[in-house]
């Protein structure tokens, strides 16, 4: 039974068709001299029952939305010619030779980041998904062989099934490198047999009619899955819903030094540097101990780990989530400060380059969540909502609209102050929001404009000059670059009044 037409074409003669409208038929149309009967021909995927296999199934339904990629057209994914398609591509060795390799260029970066650690980080990321894919490429493309780390042979069960079976190669290879793009940080998970073959028999289970229905999770949702609850049942933790993993450091369980930065790779995150030992999986527990929180999420109760902990010399050091930007889950920050009292853990107080310490990750995720009465809004939402007039006014600036529309404020230092009595102070740019975009509706600063600080750190981050800025009342205080890029501008605001410039490096 047909339960679509978008996979068929329809062949009839043309001197039935109206000449006056021809485009809308020109790329289906054939002549066909002998009959004058419409043509129903297939230039799609079949049913999903009538595949073969299932990989046949799952393999269509890549091609079919990856044509471009892998040079096909819709005629090849039909369940009669999948086959002879997809072990065209398995033999191409483009196929395994070639991945997204991670681009600084097109990450979308902290703007106080460094570019050299930028550049370094990147380097680490390539490399880590080289040495990953070649795990992977020796086994898909010679299973029978001795596994290279071990020097046994591999699962004769999963060999079983992946020799020969090259829509399951397919399927296998496209979902560890489907997520690598050049605009993101992610490492692919690491090769496990027994994982794999648990995955594999998963979605061999459902009969044909329910193959449609039965491909999400996806084959690397479901393998990453095995994986970390196959960890947490040796470690006792699989039969919960929420689990925090303790891994602890070379120094503290030397003996299993290998196994712990095993399961430190399977447990981590994709967008961590702690999935690869080739980047920190390994540094990081020659630091300290590190922990892990996950939940299990969506209808299939699948784990996903959410924060990741690092420590350093008996203090926690640094606090991250699943985007891997600095910023303590907003939505955990209470579990997460519980933990660390409950377990009576100590914080690393302090902030550097790469990002704010533990101590500072939490207050500013704590600020983050911080509402207002007034604005019936989190401090979060007003940046996510672009209100400027709302994000000064968290950040304790006096701010009012001009009659124009715009705004006047009674200063402006991209630094926020934490504690009054213990003079911390976080860079604006560690709350997540563009210094250019707050301060673009600003006419008016009555007070003091703050470039430049003794700390680097808490610089200006801005790149162009506020657009709308006409008057500052007060100092500005910039570097010498900053004089240089912006001088018009701030002899414009000033009135040219240089006294109250004040550049520092000059």
């Amino acid at each position: 039974m047909i339960s679509s037409i978008s996979n068929l074409s329809f062949t009839t003669p043309l001197n039935n068709i109206q000449k006056s409208n021809p485009k809308p038929f020109k790329s289906y149309l054939a002549s066909n001299s002998q009959t004058d009967k419409v043509i129903l021909s297939f230039k799609g995927k079949s049913l999903p029952s009538e595949y073969h296999s299932i990989f046949d199934y799952m393999a269509s339904v890549i091609l079919d939305s990856n044509h471009k990629k892998f040079h096909i057209d819709g005629s090849v994914i039909s369940a009669k010619k999948i086959g002879v398609a997809i072990k065209k591509i398995v033999e191409d060795d483009e196929m395994w030779s070639s991945f997204k390799k991670s681009d600084a260029k097109k990450i979308k970066w902290k703007s106080y980041v460094p570019q050299d650690i930028r550049e370094y980080s990147i380097d680490k990321i390539n490399q880590a998904r080289e040495v990953r894919l070649k795990d992977w490429e020796n086994f898909l493309k010679n299973p029978e062989e001795l596994n290279p780390k071990t020097g046994e042979q591999f699962n004769p069960e999963l060999v079983s099934k992946i020799k020969g079976n090259d829509s399951l190669k397919f399927v296998i290879w496209n979902s560890v490198t489907g997520e690598l793009k050049e605009n993101n940080r992610h490492i692919p998970v690491p090769f496990d047999e027994k994982a794999l073959l648990l995955a594999i028999k998963r979605f061999e289970r459902p009969a044909p009619l329910d193959w449609a229905t039965f491909i999400n999770p996806t084959f690397l949702e479901s393998y990453t899955h095995r994986l970390r609850d196959n960890l947490l049942m040796d470690m006792g933790k699989s039969n919960n819903k929420a689990v925090w993993v303790k891994i602890p450091s070379i120094k503290h369980d030397p003996k299993n030094k290998d196994k712990n930065i095993s399961a430190l790779e399977t447990l981590s995150c994709r967008n961590w540097c702690t999935r690869s030992s080739v980047d920190k999986a390994e540094d990081a527990l020659t630091d300290g101990d590190f922990y892990i929180y996950l939940e299990r999420k969506g209808k299939s109760n699948l784990w996903d780990p959410v924060v990741g902990m690092t420590t350093n010399n008996g203090k926690i050091d640094q606090i991250q989530g699943v985007e891997n930007n600095n910023i303590v889950p907003l939505t955990l920050v209470s579990k997460i400060r519980e933990f660390i009292e409950t377990n009576n853990l100590k914080c690393q107080s302090g902030i550097i380059d790469e990002g704010p310490k533990a101590s500072q990750a939490i207050m500013i995720s704590e600020k983050l969540n911080e509402t207002s009465s007034v604005f019936k809004k989190s401090f979060a939402k007003a940046i996510k909502d672009e209100d400027n007039f709302a994000i000064f006014r968290f950040l304790n600036v006096d701010t009012k609209y001009t009659p124009d529309g715009k705004l006047e404020i009674s200063g402006y230092k991209p630094s926020y102050n934490m504690n009054v009595n213990s003079g911390i102070s976080i860079p604006y740019s560690m709350f997540g929001f563009n210094e250019d975009d707050l301060l673009k509706d600003v006419k008016i600063i009555r007070g003091n404009f703050i470039l430049d600080n003794k700390n680097p750190l808490y610089n200006s981050r801005i790149t162009q000059f506020p657009q709308n800025l006409e008057q500052v009342t007060g100092r500005i205080v910039c570097n010498a670059n900053q004089f240089e890029k912006f001088a018009d501008d701030i002899r414009r605001v000033t009135g040219g009044d240089m006294s109250k410039v004040i550049i520092h490096g000059k």
